[in-house]
């Protein structure tokens, strides 16, 4: 049976599933009309998008002009990156040269141009950066007028361009709370739907294990907007969501890679099919928990390592020569933690020995480490910590290590920037955290940047897209952009919905707050 539940051997993923393995980089191509939103890229190579700005609810996207365009040719296999940040800013470019254009959007309705130079808006210069500034006039012209002005420079020439965005009102100022929220919400729950393709999502560059992760993820986000398989606006799209789940985890094909290494991360689709399908039966109301979810309860226990931990997939070391990685364990951690809400039998020694093992990876702050090896142990970062603390809060443990993580993860809610390999990751976990924290700690997560990000990750069609960081700039590559826009928008929408409005909807079980 255990067979039955492994999925394909896809070839490598990027640094979502690898951690250090990352696509080649986009190609440094000019940007041209006949380059497609929203990477500005041209004709169907994926491996060709471009990591860009993306400038909110104005529907465009940019690039440092101040920084120079990443390299022409490509240059696969591994990368390695420092994790120095300079001085820890991210205030973002203080010039942003457009780069693609949202057909329709406001920007180009208003006549904004590829190679248009933005230099400020609303008559404050980007200084130290636009971000701030940017988010702050977005969301002022949606509660206001709707207007806001860029300041531009074309063909070396200054030029001013106002821009009409829709008008949502005074009360819908910030995008995590009131008119705003819901309206983003709606809109990505919406644009994730229309999206959807024979119940699942294009496998972009991550095989059939990439297509199963994002569509338990799309999975998540309509649960959290309120609905279920038996009411609710995407309850047709849930079931055919958990079909299409449920036929790849069954489905096998013959093995990608390169060499004799270990390429098998079908580890990734277990348990990311674990929480939908066990949140999914939590909203459901099922009474009696389900066969397949058990079996990947089984199967998840069965691949733990000696030590207690996880890598991306049975067949020990992968190319870089290493088996276990913590962020794996968290979502592992999260996936039994839903079954067993969800009615399932987990395996109480494979969970004691999971969470030894994230305890001996974790420094004494409580922060989980990437792993127990030298030179990983003791690196916490907040996506590790708030994963295996909100599995440890719905397995209902209570030790001394869990106050620990409860504390880090409190203490480290808005800290993206210290993450790694994706960004959104991180977002998406830590914004579960927040739920789990309360009022304090969802406040403190919006305060941290999380609100002014939130806003530049809009676009007109409702679709909520990624961002350079100080990792992808380094490294010319960013694994958010690699894995696709259903990845971004879904993640969002799970963080927008996760706590529910009004009792509807939520998702209390991954943010461990059914007990």
């Amino acid at each position: 049976m255990a067979a039955r539940m492994r999925p394909p051997h896809p070839a490598a993923l990027p640094a979502l599933l690898c951690c250090c393995l990352l696509p080649a980089p986009a190609a440094a191509q000019k940007a041209t009309g006949s380059q497609r939103w929203p990477w500005g890229i041209d004709g169907d190579d994926l491996m060709a998008r471009r990591d860009l700005f993306n400038l909110g609810a104005l529907g465009a996207k940019a690039w440092d002009a101040d920084r120079p365009e990443p390299a022409a040719e490509r240059t696969g296999g591994v990368r390695r990156v420092e994790t120095s940040r300079g001085d820890g800013s991210d205030h973002g470019p203080k010039r942003l040269v457009v780069r693609a254009l949202c057909g329709g959007g406001p920007a180009q309705k208003a006549g904004l141009q590829l190679d248009d130079v933005i230099t400020g808006v609303d008559g404050q210069a980007f200084a130290p950066g636009c971000f701030q500034l940017l988010a702050t006039a977005l969301q002022r012209a949606e509660a206001g007028d709707g207007k806001l002005v860029l300041q531009l420079e074309r063909a070396q020439k200054p030029l001013e361009l106002t821009v009409k965005l829709k008008k949502l009102g005074a009360h819908a100022l910030t995008p995590e709370q009131g008119r705003m929220r819901q309206q983003i919400l709606d809109d990505a729950l919406a644009w994730l739907a229309l999206h959807q393709q024979g119940g699942g999502f294009p496998e972009t560059l991550a095989g059939n294990t990439g297509a199963i992760v994002q569509t338990c993820l799309a999975g998540l986000a309509w649960i959290g907007g309120g609905s279920s398989l038996q009411k609710g606006k995407y309850k047709a799209n849930l079931a055919s969501a958990q079909q299409f789940v449920l036929r790849g985890l069954g489905q096998s094909e013959p093995k990608l890679g390169h060499g004799d290494a270990n390429w098998d991360q079908t580890t990734w689709a277990l348990a990311h099919a674990a929480i939908f399908l066990g949140e999914l039966q939590l909203a459901s109301g099922g009474k009696k928990p389900s066969q397949d979810l058990q079996r990947l309860a089984d199967e998840l226990a069965a691949r733990q390592e000696a030590q207690g931990g996880y890598g991306h997939g049975p067949g020990g070391k992968n190319a870089l020569g290493y088996v276990e990685l913590n962020i794996m364990l968290t979502y592992v951690a999260c996936g039994l933690s839903l079954a067993e809400q969800a009615g399932c039998k987990v395996d109480q020694a494979a969970l004691d020995k999971l969470f030894g093992y994230a305890e001996q990876s974790a420094g004494e702050d409580g922060g989980v480490g990437y792993s127990t090896l030298e030179g990983q142990r003791g690196f916490g970062n907040i996506g590790r910590t708030a994963g295996t603390w909100l599995a440890a809060l719905g397995l209902g443990r209570d030790s001394p290590f869990v106050a620990k993580m409860a504390a880090y993860t409190k203490e480290h809610i808005a800290d993206m920037m210290g993450g790694h390999a994706s960004l959104q990751q991180h977002v998406l976990l830590a914004g579960l955290a927040a739920v789990a924290l309360g009022k304090e700690g969802q406040a403190a997560y919006w305060a941290g940047g999380l609100q002014r990000d939130l806003t530049l990750a809009r676009t007109p069609d409702g679709s909520l897209q990624p961002r350079p960081w100080h990792e992808s700039l380094s490294m010319q590559s960013n694994t958010d952009v690699s894995v696709g826009e259903v990845w971004t928008t879904a993640s969002w929408a799970i963080v927008l919905g996760a706590h529910g409005e009004s009792g509807k909807g939520g998702l209390p079980g991954w943010c461990g707050r059914r007990r």
